[in-house]
C-alpha cells in the first residue's frame, strides 16, 4: 500500500515511507497516524525496541509535493520470510507481546472502539459489482457470498464471546514488521495499525503468523513456543481456544473488504492498484477457505498448552 525508499545522506541513512494517497484522504487517517505513533513512542520509552518516525510540528510525517512521507532512522538488519523463522524467533515474539500487553497503555483521548461488523449488504454489493467487471475474482457469486457471510458470523460470535477486554497494542506483528539485527535483536516497525485489540486474539494471531512455513503449512512447535513463552512470562489466555482462533478472522475480513474495494473502484485506484487488489482478494479468499481444517488444528495445539 505504501512505497519505501532508502535515502543515504551526509547525516546518516534513513527509511522514507510515502504514504498511500487513498488512505491519507480518509477523514480519520491523520489522527490515526498521530495516535499510532504515540503508541510506538510509549512502547519505546518502556523498553520495547520500536522504530520511531521523525516528528515534524507534532506530526509523524512531512509533506513533500502533495505527498505525506514518514522518515525513520535506517535499521541495519533484515525481515524474515516464513521458511527462515525458528523456535528462537517465536520465543522472542512471545516475550515482546507479553511486554507490550503488560504496559497496559491508555490514552484519555482515544476512545474504546465500537466498530460495527461488515454488513451483508456491503459484501453483496462488492461481489455483485465484481461479477459485472472482473468476473467475481474467479469465484462463483453464490459460493463466495456464502463463504464471507459464514466467516463473518464466526468472527462476530467469537468477538461477542471473548467480551470487551481490549488493550492498545501493535496489531500487525507478523514477519514483515520485525527487523532482526545481526545479533538477533528484533526491532518493531510499521506501527500505523496500532490500536485496540483483544490480547488473546493478538497472541493467537502472532502464533499463526510466526509458525508459517514456506510450503504453506504450519509448524506446531513454533506455534506453541510463542504462546508458551507469553504464558510463562506472566501473560494470561482469556476465553477458550475456539473463540480465540475465530477471533483472528477480523484482520483477514477487513483486508478482504479493502481489497475488494481496491479492485473495483476505478475512480479511486489506478490500474496497478486494482490489479494488486484483485490478487490480494484471490489470495485472502484461498486462505480463508483453508481455515476450517487449520483452525481446528490450532485449537488442539492451544488446548494442549492450557491443560
Amino acid at each position: 500500500m505504501h512505497r519505501m525508499w532508502r535515502v543515504d545522506t551526509d547525516k546518516g541513512s534513513f527509511a522514507m515511507k510515502v504514504l498511500n494517497e487513498e488512505i491519507m484522504a480518509r477523514p480519520d487517517a491523520k489522527s490515526n497516524y498521530r495516535l499510532s505513533e504515540r503508541v510506538a513512542i510509549m512502547a519505546h520509552r518502556n523498553g520495547i525496541p520500536a522504530v520511531l518516525a521523525k516528528m515534524t510540528d507534532g506530526d509523524p510525517w512531512i509533506e513533500l509535493d502533495g505527498h505525506y512521507v514518514m522518515v525513520f532512522n535506517w535499521v541495519e538488519g533484515h525481515s524474515l520470510v516464513p521458511e527462515q523463522c525458528t523456535d528462537e524467533h517465536s520465543k522472542s515474539i512471545g516475550q515482546l507481546l507479553f511486554q507490550l500487553h503488560n504496559l497496559r497503555l491508555q490514552f484519555d483521548d482515544w476512545e474504546t472502539p465500537t466498530t460495527a461488523p461488515i454488513t451483508e449488504d456491503t459484501w453483496q454489493s462488492h461481489i455483485e459489482q465484481a461479477e459485472q467487471t472482473i468476473s467475481c475474482w474467479g469465484f462463483s457469486h453464490n459460493t463466495l457470498l456464502r463463504g464471507v457471510l459464514s466467516w463473518s458470523r464466526l468472527y462476530e460470535g467469537a468477538t461477542e464471546a471473548l467480551g470487551g477486554r481490549l488493550i492498545i497494542s501493535h496489531r500487525d506483528l507478523d514477519c514483515k514488521n520485525v527487523i532482526w539485527a545481526a545479533d538477533n535483536t528484533p526491532f518493531l516497525i510499521d506501527w500505523e495499525s496500532a490500536g485496540y485489540i483483544h490480547p488473546t486474539v493478538e497472541l493467537v494471531e502472532g502464533a499463526i503468523n510466526w509458525s508459517r512455513s514456506g510450503d504453506g503449512t504450519f509448524n506446531k512447535k513454533r506455534f506453541q513456543v510463542l504462546i508458551q513463552t507469553y504464558l510463562g512470562a506472566g501473560g494470561k489466555f482469556y476465553g477458550n481456544s475456539v473463540d480465540a482462533v475465530y477471533g483472528t478472522l477480523g484482520g483477514s475480513l477487513g483486508w478482504l473488504e479493502y481489497n475488494m474495494r481496491r479492485s473495483i473502484e476505478q475512480d479511486k485506484f489506478d490500474s496497478d492498484q486494482r490489479e494488486l487488489g484483485k490478487r490480494q482478494v484471490q489470495q485472502t479468499i484461498r486462505e480463508l477457505y483453508g481455515t476450517n481444517t487449520l483452525f481446528h488444528q490450532y485449537g488442539i495445539w492451544i488446548d494442549e498448552l492450557l491443560k
